[in-house]
Formats: structure tokens, C-alpha cells, sequence
């Protein structure tokens, strides 16, 4: 079931469902992504292919590919005949998915050959953002996250690790909106952004490697203390 209000309310089937073919598949599964990490699909809560066939208005073949599609990317699990449920947000899932993110972008990062340019240029904008972290307002560094991140994944020479990182950003964009509304979790990570662009300046490719694992670790663990904290 998707959220009635009120965010479900303020999102218009019209404007966003997929309108033509022969990408209707695509544009479902794109769609649909983006309401699940941005959560405006609730965790947990049953959703029916009738009930997203209707909403979308399309037949179910696009449909079906576009959900095949969202629970090899681990979105969507199975639930009931021909019923889905949007995964919660676990202590384990988030173990999971940032175990993959440290291993692959302390990789990228080891080997990552950063043009100078683009390092003054996220230096710039680092000093920018850390004005607003430290007014309490988050939204612009938690939308920068992957554009900083993709200063070493990009720039790894690595076009297959690159594939990698892209396959789970579905998981770690839906994490990272909910660690964004976490005022402390947010500026220790702006604080660890700061130690990551001195390890970019430096041109050491071993700092830059334990700059971010130490930071893909610090998220991992606050956000578990988080979580373990709200079950308690």
C-alpha cells in the first residue's frame, strides 16, 4: 500500500506514471525506485501488482519487469502470491549494504587518479556546505553525498568496479535519507568529508583509502546505534 497522506497525496500518478512504450518497463521500474528510496513507499506494508497496475494504469508485463527488476536490486521482496513488500530499514540490511560500499570505494579509492581541478572545486563547495551543516540545515550535504563520493569512484579507472558502486545506490541513497534527518550523524559525516578532501589534496592514494573506510565505518556504526536504539 502506498502512503495516503500525506506524501502520497502530493505525488501525481498522472504527471510521474509511465506514459509510452517501449520504455513503459523502464519508466516504471524508475519511477518506482525513486518512491522507495525516497520513501514515499512504505516499509513493510503489502503492495498488490492489481493495486499498482491500477495506479499506473498499464498492463502488467511492464510492470512485472519493472518489479522483476527492483528485487534483483534487493527494493522489493516477494510477499504472498503476486504481493511485494518494500524491505525494511534493519540493523542487518544496512550491514549488509555498507559492508559492499567500504569494500568497493576503499578500492576505488586506493586507485583513484583525481584531476586537481575537480578536488579545488569539491574544496570549494565542502566550505560552502559546512557553512549550512553548521546552521542545522542538511538536505544540500545529504544530496551531495554521491557527487563527493564520485570524485574517487569515478576517477578509480576501474569501469567494473564503477558498474558496482552504481548497482547499490539504490539502497545506500534510501539509507542516506534517513541518516540525513540524524543532526549529529550529519556533521560527523561532513567531518569525515573534510578528512577525506585533505587525504584528495595530499595525493596519497593509502590516506585517501583509510579516509574512507573511516567513514563508511563511522556511518555504519551510527547508524546501527540508531537503529538498535529505536527498537530497544
Amino acid at each position: 500500500m502506498v502512503r495516503d497522506s500525506p506524501r502520497w497525496g502530493s505525488i501525481s500518478v498522472e504527471e510521474n506514471a509511465p506514459q509510452r512504450a517501449p520504455s513503459l518497463a523502464e519508466q516504471t521500474y524508475q519511477t518506482l525506485k525513486r518512491w522507495i528510496v525516497e520513501g514515499d513507499l512504505e516499509p513493510g506494508v503489502a503492495l498488490s501488482e492489481n493495486d499498482l497496475s491500477r495506479r499506473f494504469s498499464i498492463s502488467r508485463s511492464p510492470l512485472r519487469e519493472a518489479i522483476r527488476r527492483l528485487q534483483e536490486d534487493g527494493l522489493l521482496n516477494a510477499s504472498g502470491p503476486r504481493g511485494f513488500t518494500v524491505p525494511d530499514l534493519s540493523v542487518d540490511l544496512i550491514r549488509q549494504v555498507y559492508g559492499v560500499r567500504l569494500a568497493l570505494e576503499s578500492a576505488a579509492a586506493a586507485s583513484a587518479s583525481i584531476p586537481d581541478s575537480e578536488v579545488k572545486a569539491a574544496g570549494a563547495e565542502l566550505r560552502a556546505l559546512g557553512k549550512e551543516v553548521k546552521a542545522g540545515k542538511f538536505e544540500n550535504f545529504t544530496r551531495s553525498d554521491f557527487e563527493f563520493h564520485d570524485l574517487f569512484v569515478q576517477n578509480c579507472g576501474n569501469p567494473m568496479l564503477v558498474d558496482h558502486v552504481d548497482r547499490i545506490r539504490g539502497h545506500v541513497r534510501r539509507i542516506a535519507n534517513f541518516a540525513g534527518q540524524l543532526a549529529e550523524h550529519s556533521r560527523a559525516s561532513y567531518a569525515e568529508h573534510v578528512v577525506i578532501h585533505e587525504a584528495m589534496q595530499s595525493g596519497d592514494n593509502l590516506a585517501l583509502r583509510d579516509a574512507v573506510e573511516g567513514h563508511i565505518r563511522g556511518v555504519t556504526d551510527r547508524l546501527v546505534l540508531q537503529l538498535e536504539a529505536r527498537a530497544s
